[in-house]
């Protein structure tokens, strides 16, 4: 009666034979396992040290290599003052002028040279440390 509503047959087989008894193959499933999950883990590996160097040499690139507009500007405004003649706070009635870098090391030297230096710096000697003299009565205890 089932067969006749089915599409297909249903096959019927012999009682007699039973479950396959026999033992599943279990070394070659342990191989297959552990080689699985070493293909796994180096394909880990492999993928984010490629990651990595990509991402290191995209920083490179994008960050280290190529200075930005805003310093190369910096750089050369500081470059600018240093080796310019200003007024000090861009105001004529202060008084104050900046002067370039080299023209304030000579005359800081020749300051220097004539004794003139604002803060009193002259050359200290060093003072050697001596041992401490031991007393005849520290070292009969």
């Amino acid at each position: 009666m089932s067969n006749e509503t089915n599409e297909h047959p249903i096959a019927k087989h012999d009682p007699k034979e039973g479950f396959d008894r026999s033992e599943p193959h279990t070394p070659a499933i342990w191989a297959f396992t552990i080689g699985s999950v070493a293909v796994l883990v180096l394909t880990i590996v492999a993928v984010a040290g490629y990651f990595d160097s990509v991402y290191q040499e995209a920083v490179y690139r994008k960050v280290l290599s190529a200075p930005s507009s805003q310093l190369i500007e910096l750089r050369n405004r500081d470059a600018w003052n240093l080796n310019h003649y200003m007024y000090g706070d861009l105001d004529q009635k202060s008084g104050r002028v900046r002067i370039p870098v080299e023209r304030a090391m000579n005359a800081f030297a020749q300051e220097a040279q004539a004794g003139k230096l604002f803060y009193p710096a002259k050359a200290t000697p060093v003072k050697k440390d001596e041992p401490a003299a031991v007393s005849v009565a520290t070292s009969a205890k």
